[in-house]
């Protein structure tokens, strides 16, 4: 599901749900809790089963209880409250409703990235360009970043004493919307496809643990392939995975994130 009906289309409905509650003459305080409860008791069942990642399941958790909480000390019980509220008040509430909306779009940009249109019109020089904007990590330094380079140089390693040339088709071409082709073809120097090993396609969010692997059929050649689409939109961290006798290559890409 799109974050950006998570987010603020819960606290829309966390705003119908008060609204409603004191139209059916609940106090101003089980008002709040009804408008609260629903949407982050719905939300954790959902993300039980589609777990996100704990940063976005804290800032829902979090923003669906600020919006009752805002409402509870606005509108209470005494007819015309909302029109003597003390301005100190009032800059908490505007204070907390901005925090809340700054947050979740962070939360959104870093799993969705901007929406195309906006990343076009705001970054300069990426007009009818593939633009990636979501959040991928931390940015490796120091050991990590050696590590990394490691890993990269390590697979190159392992391809060359293996003797295999790979060639990887249609990962870019992955969207939530749509199933496409993944295609991986292994050869020898001489051209000779290399049959019979396994090659397995796993998704997952950048700095979070993969999922279930799609193994690609095998369809002669050399060449497997296997249709499929990314789970939600935003990035995602592609990883090919071919396992040898004594080898094993691990090929990671992020794709989706635009």
């Amino acid at each position: 599901m799109n974050l950006l009906i998570t987010i603020f289309g819960g606290m829309l409905l966390t705003v119908v749900l008060y609204g409603g509650g004191r139209a059916l003459r609940l106090s101003n305080f089980w008002a709040a809790v009804l408008a609260c409860a629903l949407p982050s008791f719905a939300y954790v069942a959902y993300a039980a089963a589609v777990w996100p990642g704990l940063d976005v399941v804290t800032i829902h958790v979090v923003a669906y209880p600020t919006v009752a909480v805002l409402l509870y000390q606005l509108y209470g019980n005494k007819a015309g409250h909302e029109l003597n509220v003390h301005w100190a008040p009032k800059l908490m509430i505007i204070f907390f409703v901005l925090i809340t909306v700054i947050f979740g779009g962070f939360v959104y940009i870093a799993g969705q990235g901007l929406p195309p249109a906006l990343a076009r019109l705001i970054l300069p020089g990426a007009k009818d360009k593939n633009i990636h904007t979501g959040f991928a990590g931390v940015v490796a330094h120091g050991e990590d970043a050696a590590k990394g380079i490691g890993h990269y140089l390590g697979m190159e390693s392992k391809l060359a004493r293996l003797g295999w040339r790979l060639e990887v088709e249609g990962l870019d071409g992955l969207r939530p919307d749509r199933e496409a082709t993944v295609r991986v073809t292994v050869t020898r120097p001489d051209g000779q496809g290399v049959e019979n090993i396994p090659v397995k396609l796993l998704l997952g969010r950048p700095g979070q643990a993969s999922g279930q692997a799609l193994v690609l059929a095998a369809e002669g050649g050399g060449r497997y392939q296997a249709r499929t689409r990314l789970p939600a939109s935003g990035a995602w961290l592609a990883t090919l995975r071919l396992e040898a006798v004594d080898e094993t290559i691990a090929l990671e890409r992020v794709v989706g994130g635009e």
